[in-house]
């Protein structure tokens, strides 16, 4: 029997795996401020990303934002 995920649950696996995040880091040349950070969220918002786990939204950001400091670094 599969268990039922949570709808943040699976709004943050589904958003993990879409390139809205990179795309926001790479959009922001991997700096954002609060603003742009509360912008992000009307905009996942709006794309029917909530119910989500804003935490867990900040970690996967860092994420990337991480991986393409490391690229950046590379060029």
């Amino acid at each position: 029997m599969a268990v039922k995920l949570s709808p943040e649950e699976t709004n943050i696996r589904k958003l993990s795996r879409s390139p809205i995040p990179m795309n926001f880091v790479k959009k922001q040349n991997g700096v954002w401020n609060h603003q742009d950070w509360l912008d992000f969220l009307e905009y996942l918002k709006g794309k029917k990303y909530f119910p989500i786990d804003t935490d867990r939204v900040g970690l996967l950001l860092e994420e990337k934002k991480a991986q393409y400091l490391a690229a950046q670094k590379e060029k």
